[in-house]
Order: structure tokens, then sequence, then C-alpha cells
């Protein structure tokens, strides 16, 4: 079923609360100082049962220009407007207002409804009917359906009733799936039941006993029941009227403005990408960093206007901005909001949420205006795909789950989205994250730049470590999807990869001449050392060569074998160390075990120099410690 929202516009005492109690029976104002001062200061509800059967849902807002934020916070979820004018006055001050206030929301349906006919002749009427024409010339009205009524004596009544019936038939589907999104718009306590709240269900739906979050303030709670025009139901969707009773939250906890929604799926945001219109009626341009009030959903708050792409925002025109809030909210992409002047208080202007948690933005960069007008064009022409490839671009790597946190997008929309962006090369995946393919290419730039400086500053060296590659890329790159890159650019034939070391593919350790003389020096001097080799310290001080060197020197000398590592500070010559390994194969070939102190008598060497090269035979499984002794494991045969 297509659930619907009516709402009502008008100025004040042009007759919408009768209209509404003469479609549905229902009096819509329920405060004693409504029913005192006889005019409507609050939001009224009331359900409107249309023909074949369907119920949709009437909001009934205030028309006094005291009361616009009441009437701002209903306007929001209507699908279809009446715009009711008195035969009587004709169009008025708040009749144009609220008209701007519903062409800058969004809304495309109405009927324009003539109300209190019985006070007028014929003739007054066609004048008024002129006067309506002229006044919604122009407007999202200007071809809209009018129906003139009494609800005194019940006159067109019946014939508007049919006419909501045949419009409603065509209008869109609410978005039924994707996570629940419910704007608050009345909180308050009954007796036995505890607290209430009610609102115009925008997206998805709820069912009895979910876990919801009301965000502000972020509780979680339980729904302990659920109302549809007054009915208890085990669901309510999207485009419904709906008053869910909470479990074990107070009143004072959930308010006008708050949200109520799945746990987990929604953020509040203190910064809004937006696309902003001023009104031609606007009294003075906006200036940067004006404040304004900001009315989205039911929310209100003051936001200081950053505008991007100009100095001043002039009457009639539109730019791009970005909206810094005095307090968080909700938001989500495409909600349509409200402005109004600090002070005094008029309804200057308004637009759409084009990001809900953007970036800072620098003003006047062309790249910023050129991708928020890409976020700017309707789904269906690729804005839902400009807008999960910017979230990408900030996030620089996310998991699908983190995307539609992000994005809000439905799982399988959004699924489908990524699959079209990676046939189309717009984004790349790494195990089940994705990453623009912009982001993939700077990366792939900087590991290669990293390369090549490292080469150069360590031409010894065979590589540089995973680790400390890793440092040039953002930390949002996650270890396992680290592994997959560097893989990738392996595959590509870009790098080569040796356990944990990365280096370019053609790289190969070559010293200059006159670094291989300073290496062979080195050499020379363990060679000659035997089973006294020096520290390496002592080392590079005989062979001349600077400290800064030394890890480079080392790692060369130990790569291509002419120097064998036993820890950070004890190296041996390759012939001193099968020598070593030598001696003692002959001596297990005449003894079954060796001491340490037989094994220093052997060499000519330190206790300090052979306990840890035993050490390192044991480790490399060729000698095994057994007490006091050493007894041959792989060393009995020669090696191959």
């Amino acid at each position: 079923m297509n659930n619907l929202i009516i709402g009502t516009a008008g100025h004040v005492d042009h007759g919408k609360t009768v209209l509404i109690k003469a479609l549905t029976g229902v009096d819509t104002d329920r405060l004693r100082e409504e029913k005192k001062r006889g005019i409507s200061i609050d939001l009224g509800f009331a359900p409107l049962e249309l023909p074949g059967g369907r119920l949709a849902g009437i909001v009934d807002v205030p028309g006094h220009e005291r009361f616009i934020h009441n009437m701002l916070a209903g306007a929001a979820g209507m699908d279809l407007v009446l715009l009711v004018v008195d035969a009587t006055e004709g169009i008025m001050p708040q009749t144009k207002e609220h008209l701007q206030i519903l062409e800058l929301l969004g809304l495309r349906q109405g009927i324009v409804v003539i109300t209190k006919i019985d006070l007028v002749d014929a003739e007054w009427q066609e004048l008024i009917r002129e006067e309506i024409a002229e006044g919604l010339a122009g407007t999202f009205l200007a071809a809209a359906p009018v129906q003139a009524v009494s609800a005194f004596t019940g006159e067109g009544v019946g014939e508007l009733k049919e006419l909501i019936g045949s419009i409603t038939n065509d209008l869109p589907l609410r978005d039924g799936s994707g996570p629940l999104r419910l704007p608050v718009d009345r909180s308050f306590t009954i007796a036995g039941f505890g607290t209430v709240i009610t609102g115009t269900l925008f997206q998805g739906s709820v069912r009895l006993g979910d876990r919801v979050e009301i965000v502000p303030p972020g509780l979680e709670t339980r729904v302990r029941n659920i109302q549809v025009h007054e009915h208890e139901q085990q669901e309510a969707r999207a485009g419904q009227r709906v008053a869910l009773n909470l479990a074990g939250i107070e009143k004072t906890e959930v308010r006008r403005g708050s949200v109520v929604v799945s746990p987990g799926r929604f953020r509040l945001t203190g910064l809004l990408d937006l696309s902003l219109s001023l009104l031609p009626e606007a009294p003075r341009p906006l200036k940067n960093l004006d404040p304004v009030h900001l009315f989205l959903g039911t929310a209100r708050v003051v936001a200081t206007v950053l505008l991007l792409d100009c100095e001043e925002l002039r009457p009639g025109e539109k730019c791009f901005a970005q909206g810094r809030l005095s307090a968080p909210l909700i938001a989500d992409r495409g909600d349509r909001f409200i402005i109004r002047s600090y002070s005094p208080m008029t309804t200057i202007g308004g637009g759409e949420v084009l990001d809900p948690s953007p970036s800072r933005h620098r003003r006047f960069r062309r790249a910023s205006f050129a991708h928020l007008a890409e976020l700017e064009r309707a789904p269906e022409a690729g804005g839902d795909e400009a807008f999960v490839c910017r979230k990408l671009s900030e996030l620089l790597i996310a998991d699908p789950a983190r995307l539609a946190l992000e994005t809000r997008l439905d799982e399988k929309k959004l699924e489908g989205l990524l699959a079209g962006l990676l046939r189309e090369g717009a984004v790349e995946k790494l195990g089940r994250s994705y990453l623009a393919r912009e982001s993939l290419v700077l990366w792939e730039r900087r590991v290669l730049q990293e390369l090549g400086e490292y080469h150069r500053r360590h031409p010894l060296l065979p590589g540089i470590s995973r680790a400390q590659l890793k440092g040039v890329l953002p930390g949002e790159l996650g270890l396992r999807e680290y592994d997959l890159f560097l893989e990738r650019l392996q595959q590509e034939g870009r790098i080569q990869l040796r356990g944990e070391l990365v280096s370019e593919k053609s790289f190969l350790p070559r010293p200059t001449a006159e670094t291989e003389t300073e290496l062979d020096r080195l050499t020379g001097i363990y060679a000659e050392a035997s089973f006294q080799p020096p520290t390496v310290k002592e080392a590079l001080e005989r062979a001349a060569i600077s400290d800064r060197d030394q890890e480079s020197y080392y790692s060369y000398l130990v790569n291509c074998g002419d120097l064998i590592k036993i820890n950070e500070q004890l190296f041996f010559h390759r012939e001193t160390y099968a020598q070593a390994i030598a001696l003692l194969r002959r001596h297990f070939a005449a003894a079954g075990t060796i001491t340490l102190a037989q094994f220093r008598d052997l060499t000519g060497s330190s206790r300090k120099i052979v306990q840890p090269l035993l050490e390192h035979f044991d480790y490399r499984k060729l000698t095994r410690r057994v007490g006091d002794h050493r007894v041959p494991v792989k060393i009995a045969e020669p090696e191959r």
C-alpha cells in the first residue's frame, strides 16, 4: 500500500482546521490555548479515509507567522499539500510564505482549496480564482486543481475527497527499505504506558519489539507498542503517521528534533554540504559566515553558512555552501531544508543536503565545486555513484559495512553501485574493502617513489622492510589489505617481494668502485681475524668506514655470503664459519658430545665468541644442547 501524508498550508484563520474536521470528523486543535484563541498553535493530526478504503494521515499546520517553526516541523513529511485560501480574503502573506517553504522542501503535488464559499457569491469566487491563478503562476501549484468548499454546509467536501483520492493514486512510493528514520514531532507521557513519541516515518519500517536508537541523545530502547491512526499495529512503514511507545525512556530524554533510527546506522553531524538557494523576496543578500536558523526534518539549529563559490548570495541566486551547526543533528543525502534569517526571523531560502558528513572545504576550490555539482545530480543521473566515490575518497578504504554506515544507502543498492563502479574502473577492491581508483594510483606512486629513493640512499641493501614501507601509506590501510596491495603490485611486475623485504622489480644491490674497495677491506679484516673477530665498531674503524654505512655494508656482505651473521655485533668470515663446522664434524666423528670449553680450545677463541656461535648452531639445528654438552644433529652429515 502507498502510505500517504497530506498536509495543510495557508494563512491564519483561513479554515484549515475546520476543513480537516469536515474531511475526517476530527478536531486537530487539541491544546487548551488553541481552543481559547481560536487558532492552531502546534501540529494537529487526523486520519483520512479515501475512496477505496485507503487511509492517509493529515497534518494540520498552524498558519500564524509566530508559529512558523511548528509549521516547518510538519511540512517536512508531506506527500501532498492542501493550500487553503479563504474566499473572503484571497492570498495573504502566510499563504505566500507557506508556498515558498513547500517549494523549497521539494513538494511537487498539491490541491488549492478555496474555503468559506458560503460567504461569497459566484462572481466573487471567480475573482478569487483569478487572483489565485495569478499568485501561483510560476510555482509548483500553477497547474494544480482548484476545489471550492464550504466546511459549514459541506458543499464541495465530497468532491475534494474524490480529487485527493485520484491524485494520490499516482504518487511515488516512500522508501520502505533501508534503515529506519522517524523524526520526532511530539513526545508525551501516558499514565501506565510511559513515553510515547509521534512522527512521520520518513524511511524504512519498524516492528513491535524492535530495538531502536533515539538520536539525540543516543539512547537505545525497545518498541513496546505501535499505533497508526490510533490503531495498534505489528509494523509501521515509510509514509505513515506513527506513535511509538518506548521502553525505559523518559519524556525529557526525547524531544522534537530527535530521530528514531535503526541502531548504529545514523550518526549526528555538525557539518553539512549544501546546495543553497535564496528566495527572490529575501530582504538582503546572505554574506559569508552569516548565521541563520536551519530547519531540517523536525530539527531546528543555528547554522553558520560558509559560502564556497561566492562572496555573497543575492536574492534569487543559488550556490554551494557548508553549514556549520550550533548543535549536531541527523541528516541524510537529499534531505531538504529551510533557512530563516537570524533576526528578525523570516524565511529567506533553503535547499538540499548534498553530503551529511563531509570534510571541511576551503573556499573557491574548483575541484570542490565540480564534486558538489556531481553530488547534486539525481540518482538516476549518477549522483549516487559520485556520492559513493566521494565517501571512498574521504575514508580512503572501507569495507561494505563501513561504507553502508557512511552513505546510509541500502546494502543491496550499495552492492549494485559498487559493482558498476568496479566495471567502470572508478573504484578498486582489496579483499573485501573498496577504495577509489585515484587513491590506489596515488598509493602505487608513493610506494614506487619511496622504493626508488630507498635504493638510491641504500644501494647495497636488498630492499626496504614491509613495515617501514607501510609508513608512506595512510594508517587506514589495514595489514591484510596492505599485503594484498603489495601482492597486486608484484603480480603486475612492478615490485618484488622477498619475505619481509620489498624492492623494485629489477633492483639488485650494486656497489660502486669506491664502495667495492671498502667492502674488500672489511671482508679482509674478518678473514684475517679468523676465530677472534672484532666488534662491528672496531671493524669499521679499522676499515675507515663511516658508522652511517654500517647497515648497508654488513647487509650486503651477509646477503652475498662473504660474512655470516651470528648476532648484531658478531660476524664471521665465510671461510672461518665453514672451518668451525668442519672442526665440529671431525670432533663428533671421534666423540659423541662436545662442551663449550672443548669447542673454545678447538678454535683457539674465547668463551664470549664461541658461546653465541654454538647457540647459533643450536638455532640452525646443526647441534642440540643437552645439559652442558652439545650433541650432533644435522652437522653429522656434510651440508648440501
